[in-house]
């Protein structure tokens, strides 16, 4: 096995200098550091991480803990975290929790024994004592798409404005001539499934339209309750007229239901949804959603990870974003196609990068 001391003595130099340019600590001469790398590539020399990592004190790991890596938004906004990580020189482990709190709670442990250097964190919101227990043995935790919380120290969010983002899709609905609007909710335990739902709720009172219990359907995130729930919609004695999914696995059970039954999107029900997917724009018609800026999710909480590594006592960020609201032909647009529409954030939140 070739050492450190090997390239010492090929490139003509000091272990300490070698060290340096592996590291990249420390100033070295152009010279010196191009011998090293000529000698590291010649000798094909790997760094012992096992041994660095316990001079350090760090692994150089980071765990993401997810809600479900089905999920297009999680898939994107982790894709882009990864990049994030790997050009400061760190790996991920995913853990993806299927939205089940104790599976959360199993890896929260498994994580912490395993001494990674932090944390990315989409919780069910049950966790609190395993997610204190990381923050004080000193490992940051970002909130991925969850807001702070009594979670101790060492924790930063960014979270997307769910309720914003609801209350601007069901509005437009409301300008294009519906009254009678159906919702797929998530779960009112999960923070974006009120938030949602609360958007809902905020845009019928805001254009004077009554809450009707009956159109409020809880499809879970989950495409085969929300497939029952969309059949109890289309059999009711008066059905709504628009259905709003505050997720894009209930929308496309919305869409499966209505087709099974021979019913058009929008002639005969209208269709808006929650969640950015990369079919929403070729399937006919094409969607009217709400897309989540996950890139941005993704890259700011690994910005703020990073960011708390580097300094432990700066004071938590939480860092609100902006979804915006794309309006196409699914809700019975009058034209051909319509321009993104931005969506402002609610009660004064910033939604602003890090």
């Amino acid at each position: 096995m070739v050492t450190i001391q090997d390239v010492a003595r090929r490139a003509g130099v000091s272990v300490a200098t070698v060290s340096r340019v592996i590291n990249g600590k420390g100033y070295v001469r152009d010279e010196l550091r191009e011998r090293v790398e000529r000698a590291v590539a010649d000798l094909k020399y790997e760094p012992n991480l096992l041994a660095r990592n316990w001079r350090t004190r760090t692994t150089r790991t980071l765990a993401a803990v997810i809600a479900s890596i089905a999920s297009p938004h999680e898939a994107r906004t982790l894709q882009t975290a990864e990049q994030v990580a790997l050009a400061h020189d760190y790996s991920i482990i995913l853990c993806d929790t299927s939205r089940n709190a104790e599976v959360e709670a199993r890896y929260l442990r498994m994580v912490r024994q395993r001494r990674v250097d932090g944390v990315l964190l989409n919780t069910m919101g049950q966790c609190k004592a395993e997610i204190r227990a990381l923050t004080e043995q000193g490992v940051p935790v970002v909130m991925l798409n969850r807001p702070l919380g009594d979670y101790g120290p060492l924790v930063d969010a960014v979270v997307v404005d769910s309720h914003r983002g609801a209350m601007e899709a069901v509005e437009h609905l409301i300008r294009v001539g519906h009254k009678r609007i159906g919702l797929l909710s998530g779960p009112v335990a999960e923070f974006h499934g009120r938030e949602r739902l609360r958007g809902y709720v905020d845009a019928l009172r805001a254009h004077g339209l009554p809450q009707d219990e009956g159109l409020i359907r809880f499809g879970n995130f989950d495409e085969h309750l929300a497939a029952a729930e969309m059949e109890e919609f289309i059999h009711m004695p008066s059905p709504p007229t628009a259905i709003f999914a505050a997720g894009y696995s209930m929308a496309r059970a919305a869409m499966t239901v209505l087709r099974a039954h021979g019913l058009r999107i929008p002639d005969d029900m209208a269709l808006a949804m929650f969640d950015d997917v990369v079919w929403g724009d070729f399937i006919d018609p094409p969607l009217t959603l709400v897309s989540n800026p996950a890139r941005e999710l993704g890259r700011i909480a690994m910005e703020l990870l990073l960011a708390r590594l580097a300094d432990h006592s700066r004071p938590p960020q939480e860092v609100w974003l902006a979804p915006k609201l794309i309006v196409r032909r699914s809700c019975g647009w009058a034209g051909s196609s319509a321009p993104e529409v931005p969506v402002a954030t609610a009660g004064g939140r910033p939604c602003q990068p890090l």
